[in-house]
């Protein structure tokens, strides 16, 4: 069963001792942690949120590895993506940085999803306005991974941008994230894979050059993952990037809440 009503939700989700928000699904604990994303001028303009996972008896399980483990069913993959998201936006609405934007990661296959629903009266719209949110700080991250119907996702976007989010494809370069993707979406954001920065320092700049200009041509702003050195940083800064995200800027961490009082209401 799909993770759909507030009442799921409810049941799944707790505070701990810094009343922090956290899921429990399963067995599998899932938390909050965030990394902010730069301008050319060092300030940020918003954080990613990133789901870590931990599971009773196996321990940590990365994200990546949770989601393409065939160990796992799809409405396990779906609800887990859910419950983070849900958890992620509750963090954000009580930290320092909730005036900023928010980066959700979306699994093309749970994306899908949208296309079913009323997003104006869904509950996700619900909860942004009840904490004081508005959809166009969130940036609805498309990752790489395949989907069985791209015009379904098309569509499903599509409509979360007609309501205010904004959409972006991640991890471009890689996979699925590709340029086919990109012009039948036409996000706001492309974020371009680590890969494609390290090819460009190494005398490979083609690939990154491309994506660029493909950000330029559907006016798409552009953001560069992966960020661990100065010499990156700075490499990239030259090609007018709008803005910047990796270890050598901030490292992913658990958010600081600063409403703390209000932070029990789930």
């Amino acid at each position: 069963m799909l993770l759909s009503t507030k009442n799921q939700f409810q049941q799944l989700i707790t505070t701990n001792e810094d009343f922090v928000f956290t899921g429990s699904y399963k067995d599998l604990t899932l938390k909050s942690v965030y990394q902010p994303i730069f301008d050319a001028d060092d300030q940020a303009v918003g954080i990613e949120a990133l789901v870590r996972i931990n599971h009773a008896s196996d321990g940590i399980i990365r994200p990546d590895q949770f989601f393409n483990s065939p160990d796992f069913s799809l409405e396990d993959k779906i609800n887990v993506e859910r419950l983070s998201r849900v958890i992620h936006i509750r963090n954000f609405a009580h930290s320092q940085y909730s005036q900023l934007n928010l980066f959700l990661n979306v699994l093309p296959s749970a994306g899908e999803f949208f296309a079913l629903e009323d997003i104006r009266t869904s509950l996700l719209c619900k909860r942004l306005f009840s904490l004081g949110l508005v959809p166009k700080q969130l940036i609805m991250e498309v990752v790489e991974h395949d989907t069985r119907d791209e015009e379904c996702l098309k569509h499903a976007m599509a409509k979360l941008s007609k309501c205010g989010f904004q959409i972006a494809i991640d991890d471009f370069g890689i996979q699925a994230s590709n340029h086919e993707r990109v012009e039948r979406i036409k996000p706001d954001i492309i974020k371009i894979d680590r890969s494609l920065m390290l090819s460009y320092m190494q005398d490979d700049k083609l690939p990154l050059l491309k994506g660029l200009e493909l950000a330029k041509r559907i006016n798409a702003k552009v953001v560069v993952e992966g960020i661990e050195t100065a010499q990156q940083l700075q490499a990239m800064k030259q090609l007018e990037i709008d803005y910047y995200q990796g270890y050598f800027l901030a490292m992913p961490q658990p958010i600081h809440l600063v409403n703390i009082e209000s932070n029990n209401a789930i």
